[in-house]
């Protein structure tokens, strides 16, 4: 009986390795090959006296294929991490420089078409030291080569320019002065020939101040007239409060090529 329990027992451990083995042929064949063909190449080594260098040349050669890999490896990451360092740092210097390199467009002209000539006439009532001011605040923008302001009146749908002025006392207690006003009139026109959009602008001083009579109030003012909105820096002619600068900054001439290079 207790033979007979064994041999039981010995066919099932049998049938349990066969099924165990055939399940899993895929990956132990290989390994008993691979075993097999290592202990032959060993015990010929092992007859001919070669075995221990056998084995030594074979570690080494192990340690040499781990070394190589690991060190490409590291150079691999290293060089990925350098690249991917160096585009995170020009994507943020450029959305920097975009971001901080213009002076904001007043929002009616930001979707138009612009052509950068403009006729400009000065009103009747504009005295000496106003067409004087506004005849620098031209030139300064004339040299950008963005624009191209000419006297002459303008006809159907070319950019105009009217340069006047105004009377407007503060009241009292105001912690500041209006010394000028300006801004854009965009025209928009759709027929059979296409979209066209033309500007008739103002510009104009207030004549209740003497300082409003200066340079960097007419480049101001005249900036509106282009299409400038105030800008928070310093630099900029369109900054909201004076600074008595009337030299174009970087940022005022991007605003410009932002609007007129469309027509280029």
């Amino acid at each position: 009986m207790l033979k007979n329990l064994m041999r039981g027992i010995k066919v099932l451990c049998l049938i349990g390795l066969l099924i165990f083995g055939w399940s899993h042929y895929d990956t132990l064949a290989p390994r008993a090959i691979a075993l097999y063909q290592t202990s032959r190449q060993n015990l010929a080594a092992a007859l001919s006296g070669d075995l221990s260098s056998h084995l030594l040349d074979a570690d080494e050669a192990s340690q040499s294929s781990t070394s190589s890999g690991a060190s490409a490896t590291k150079q691999s990451h290293s060089s990925s991490t350098t690249a991917n360092t160096d585009a995170s740092s020009q994507v943020t210097s450029s959305t920097t420089s975009t971001t901080r390199a213009m002076t904001p467009i007043e929002s009616i002209v930001q979707e138009a078409t612009l052509k950068k000539t403009y006729y400009y006439s000065f009103a009747s009532d504009l005295p000496k030291a106003g067409r004087q001011v506004f005849q620098a605040a031209i030139t300064a923008y004339n040299q950008t080569g963005l624009v191209h302001l000419v006297a002459g009146k303008a006809s159907g749908s070319q950019n105009s320019i009217t340069f006047s002025l105004y009377h407007k006392k503060m009241v009292a207690g105001s912690t500041s002065v209006e010394l000028g006003h300006g801004g854009p009139d965009i025209t928009k026109q759709v027929s059979w020939r296409g979209t066209q959009y033309w500007n008739n602008a103002t510009a104009s001083l207030n004549g209740s101040y003497t300082a409003a009579y200066s340079k960097a109030v007419a480049v101001h003012e005249l900036g509106h007239a282009l299409g400038l909105d105030h800008s928070s820096s310093t630099e900029s002619v369109m900054y909201p409060v004076s600074q008595g600068k009337w030299t174009l900054s970087s940022a005022d001439v991007a605003a410009l090529r932002a609007i007129y290079a469309k027509d280029a």
